[in-house]
C-alpha cells in the first residue's frame, strides 16, 4: 500500500498532542496563600492583587473575562461548615472573580459587588482549598484589592468600604485603663454615624466608618462589669468587636434612642468601638466607657 506525502503529513499531525492553555489548580498562587480558621479576625482579609491575565475564560457557566494561568491567591479554610463565606473584589476597572473550591466546582462573578466589581458568596462555605483568580472583563491589567469575609459584603455603589475594619486605626485614638480606673466614667467626644451599613448576622441596623471611631486596651481581672453607652440627640447605635473577636451590637438600650453594651465579666484586651447613628446622619455624641450601671 502506498501511501502519499501529504497524507502521512497529516496522519502525524493527527498524532501530536494538543496543549490546552486554561486555569492551573496546581500551580503556586501569584499573590501567595491564606490559612483562615472559621472566626478569623480580622475581618476582612485582603490581599493587594493585579487583576487580569492572557487566557480568556471558557468554563462552561463562566464563560467571560480574563485571568492568568496561575491562581492569584490560594485559601486553605479550615470550618465547621457553618459559616458562609464572601469573596469580593474592589478593582480600578471592570474585574471579575473565578473560583475553584474545595468541591472542585467553579463559581464565579462579574458585576455582583458595587459598580463593576464582583462578589461570590459561599454558603456553608465547605472546608479546603480555594484557588482564586482576580480577572478583568477586558485584556487589560489593572491594580485590585481581593477582599475575604464571613461578615459579608454590600451592594451599595456610593459605599465607602464594605464592612467594618477592626485592623484600622481608630479615628479618635485609644486608651489604656485598668480594672478600677478613674475618674469613672471615661468620656470621649465622637462624631457618629458613617457610610456603611451595618449587615453583619444580629448587626442589620444602624450606619458607621470603615475604621473604628476608639480603641480601648482594658486590663482586668475578669470580675468587673464593663458598660459601653453614648448619649447625644440623635439616635445613635453601637457596635463592639470584643478581645475574642466577637461583635455585639445595640440600639435603643439606653435611654431616648441611645445604646448601651453591657460586658459582664469582662476580660482584658482590645475593645474596637464604633459608635453609628440609626438613619445614616452623623450627629455629635459622647462615647462612655465605665464599670457604674448607668441605668
Amino acid at each position: 500500500m502506498c501511501v502519499s506525502k501529504h497524507i502521512w503529513i497529516l496522519l502525524m499531525i493527527g498524532l501530536i498532542p494538543v496543549l490546552a492553555v486554561g486555569q492551573d489548580i496546581t500551580a503556586e498562587p501569584t499573590y501567595g496563600s491564606l490559612a483562615l480558621e472559621e472566626g478569623f479576625y480580622p475581618d476582612p482579609q485582603y490581599v493587594d492583587v493585579t487583576s487580569g491575565g492572557s487566557i480568556a475564560v471558557g468554563i462552561p457557566g463562566c464563560d467571560f473575562g480574563f485571568v492568568a494561568e496561575t491562581p492569584d491567591v490560594d485559601l486553605y479554610y479550615t470550618t465547621t461548615g457553618e459559616s458562609d463565606l464572601y469573596f469580593y473584589v474592589e478593582g480600578e476597572g471592570d474585574t471579575t472573580l473565578l473560583i475553584n473550591t474545595p468541591t472542585g466546582d467553579w463559581v464565579c462573578d462579574d458585576d455582583g459587588g458595587p459598580g463593576t466589581n464582583p462578589s461570590v458568596r459561599m454558603r456553608f462555605a465547605p472546608e479546603g482549598l480555594y484557588n482564586v483568580w482576580v480577572g478583568s472583563y477586558s485584556d487589560e491589567f489593572t491594580d485590585a484589592t481581593l477582599y475575604i469575609s464571613e461578615i459579608g459584603t454590600v451592594d451599595r455603589p456610593d459605599a465607602i468600604a464594605f464592612v467594618p475594619n477592626a485592623a484600622l486605626e481608630p479615628t479618635y485614638g485609644s486608651v489604656t485603663l485598668d480594672e478600677g480606673f478613674l475618674p469613672d466614667p471615661y468620656i470621649l467626644e465622637v462624631s457618629a454615624g458613617g457610610e456603611i451599613p451595618l449587615d453583619m448576622g444580629e448587626c442589620t441596623y444602624g450606619y458607621v466608618a470603615e475604621a473604628p471611631d476608639f480603641d480601648v486596651y482594658y486590663n482586668s481581672t475578669g470580675s468587673s462589669t464593663l458598660y459601653i453607652y453614648v448619649e447625644s440627640d440623635e439616635d445613635t447605635t453601637l457596635l463592639v468587636n470584643t478581645p475574642i473577636g466577637d461583635w455585639i451590637c445595640n440600639d435603643d438600650g439606653y435611654y431616648a434612642g441611645n445604646p448601651l453594651i453591657v460586658l459582664p465579666a469582662s476580660t482584658s484586651g482590645l475593645f474596637d468601638i464604633w459608635v453609628g447613628t440609626y438613619s445614616g446622619n452623623f450627629a455629635e455624641a459622647d462615647l462612655y466607657i465605665s464599670e457604674i450601671d448607668p441605668r
